[in-house]
């Protein structure tokens, strides 16, 4: 990633203050400190106060959900400039998720308490953050769908394509999904065990869908999208 020295330029690629006048966008900046995690290091837990909300500078963040049993189901693996963090923001409340560093990440992180004054203050920053809210709530909405139109197999695929068109990078005729994510993280995104996923993988690569089975995986996308278009 290009390095650029300014917290403020940061801001003003940060889809939620695109729009803010750079003196806006200064002030903000003297209140949202950079924080700098490495590669599995715990941003926040589960039960933790919801005391900031969470812009990604640059690497990878996955947002998770843990049972009584212990079972972990990934929910959003986020990469540059999107948010997180945004659930039940305000006072007493605690974070229904965990969100953990995947890849050498550095965060600026805006406290409850100024993000709560700026949506007062400015409208327009408020109806976009609902528009980030509705996003996210599309995203649930479409996952459940997917849970009940395909099965395991094609949860997979449809899993690979997404991440392929968000984090994919070209590698000869194929994109190489770039993040740091193993078997059993993939089972975990769709429900299933990691044997299955391992034989989705087998048999994926057999039919040309996927052009390298280590991890990180390659993909043909044209091909997946024509095999999900016909399921």
């Amino acid at each position: 990633m290009k390095e650029h020295p300014s917290l403020v330029w940061h801001l003003r690629n940060t889809p939620l203050f695109n729009d803010l006048s750079p003196e806006d966008v200064e002030q903000i900046a003297r209140i949202t400190p950079y924080r700098q995690f490495a590669a599995g290091d715990v941003i926040y837990r589960m039960e933790d106060p919801a005391d900031a909300l969470f812009f990604i500078r640059d690497g990878q963040v996955k947002i998770s959900k843990f049972f009584p049993s212990g079972k972990e189901m990934i929910l959003a693996i986020l990469g540059q400039y999107d948010i997180f963090g945004e659930l039940l923001l305000g006072k007493e409340q605690r974070r229904p998720n965990q969100a953990q560093a995947i890849a050498s990440t550095t965060l600026i992180a805006l406290p409850d308490k100024e993000f709560r004054r700026l949506l007062e203050l400015r409208p327009d920053i408020a109806m976009k953050f609902i528009r980030v809210i509705s996003g996210r709530l599309w995203e649930a909405q479409s996952q459940v769908a997917e849970t009940a139109t395909f099965d395991a197999a094609g949860r997979l695929a449809m899993l690979l394509y997404k991440l392929a068109v968000e984090f994919g990078r070209e590698d000869g005729d194929s994109i190489r999904i770039d993040l740091n994510l193993t078997q059993e993280d993939l089972a975990k995104m769709i429900g299933a065990t990691r044997e299955t996923v391992s034989h989705s993988l087998a048999r994926f690569h057999k039919e040309g869908l996927i052009t390298r089975r280590g991890m990180p995986l390659a993909v043909d996308v044209e091909r997946l999208r024509l095999v999900l278009e016909e399921a």
